[in-house]
């Protein structure tokens, strides 16, 4: 199913988020429309197949599918129906003025297979490698980024017993959940966005931290800032206000630094994490491994944690990079007193070698997905 783009006009659900995340796991890039605002965002994306609620077509959408048509062929439509006990091929009388070829109306809920291998019958792959970037750049020219950005938090365990240990907060696009924040906070993006948004993370880590804590299952809350946020006063200064503002956090947020392909000054960013664990915010080095992470760049920061990437982790379970190099960047950290989590945990087998790794936590689909924070206390307000 390579290179296979699916536009999904629906209603905003559990249901929806899931068949994102299952369709993202089958190589199958998906994007949603919710509501009006999305569609510049939908165009930008250039899908090869569209499924469609029927009814949220009939009312409001019908008319973006003729965006996606051209002369030589109509884009295949698949409808989403209320359940009627099988899936029908063939046309629908009321949305034919929606002037696109439908080729099967299947019932709600449904399994992801069964849409997959639609997929795989009636989309042809597409021509275009990636449109991720001007995906982003559609809903900041409409104004949409920061409207679709929702947090979600994904559970960190010991690694000895499994118990859980902690939370972090990840930014999620709404309709397009597989865009990782790297793409979306990128040199193009404006940093005023990057910050808002931020800041936005920040205030649902410390709520979240806060009601596990009246809830007696307080566990750490983590956020993910970027090294070159760390250099905006302006930023800075708003994140002094928040901690500030309820010390009874202490000890309870965890800020993950993440550096990515924008290089900061390193002695600045080392000084405001001081600073900051003053005010009693923990420090973690994210995603180490990557990019311009070294031991000599990170030794000046006054971190609690690290986290060794995905890939590094995975490549030594491949047996492509020796034991011995992870193994001496945990022996420095515990040399330190800063604990490290093994990113990537997906099976049995990345536990045992995490395990073998002499690592202290992990984290990974192998305990589960990121969810709302809904999943993980009772009564929770967005507002």
């Amino acid at each position: 199913m390579r290179n296979k783009r699916v536009l999904v006009i629906d209603e905003e659900s559990a249901f929806t988020r899931f068949l994102q995340d299952d369709l993202e796991q089958r190589e199958i890039a998906v994007a949603c429309v919710y509501s009006p605002g999305d569609e510049t965002g939908a165009t930008a994306f250039a899908p090869n197949v569209i499924v469609a609620d029927k009814k949220m077509l009939a009312k409001s959408n019908a008319g973006l599918l003729h965006s996606f048509d051209c002369a030589e062929r109509k884009l295949p439509l698949v409808l989403m129906s209320g359940p009627d006990g099988k899936s029908r091929r063939g046309t629908a009388a009321s949305l034919r003025d929606a002037d696109s070829q439908i080729v099967a109306t299947i019932p709600k809920p449904f399994e992801p297979n069964m849409l997959a291998e639609l997929i795989d019958q009636y989309g042809e792959e597409s021509q275009q490698e990636n449109l991720d970037a001007d995906y982003i750049s559609a809903l900041v020219a409409s104004d949409r980024l920061l409207d679709n950005l929702v947090v979600e938090f994904q559970s960190k365990h010991a690694l000895q017993d499994g118990a859980v240990v902690g939370y972090e907060a990840l930014s999620r696009l709404k309709t397009r959940r597989a865009i990782s924040p790297a793409t979306i906070f990128s040199a193009a993006t404006e940093m005023s966005l990057e910050i808002e948004a931020t800041l936005n993370v920040i205030d649902q880590t410390m709520k979240l931290a806060a009601a596990l804590r009246k809830s007696r299952k307080s566990v750490p809350v983590s956020f993910n800032c970027s090294a070159i946020l760390l250099t905006q006063s302006d930023f800075v200064e708003r994140l002094f206000g928040r901690l500030d503002q309820d010390k009874n956090l202490r000890g309870s947020v965890i800020m993950e630094i993440t550096e990515e392909n924008r290089v900061a000054n390193i002695k600045v960013v080392a000084e405001i994490c001081h600073m900051l664990g003053r005010h009693g915010l923990k420090v973690s080095i994210d995603d180490y491994g990557t990019g311009h992470s070294n031991l000599d760049r990170i030794a000046e920061i006054p971190f609690a944690e690290l986290k060794l990437d995905k890939e590094i982790f995975w490549a030594f379970c491949n047996d492509r990079v020796p034991i011995t190099v992870l193994g001496s960047i945990i022996d420095f950290c515990h040399m330190r007193g800063a604990k490290t989590v093994v990113e990537g945990i997906e099976t049995a087998f990345h536990l045992e070698k995490a395990q073998l790794l002499g690592a202290d936590q992990g984290q990974g689909f192998y305990w589960g997905r990121a969810v709302p924070p809904q999943y993980l206390v009772k009564h929770w307000t967005d507002v």
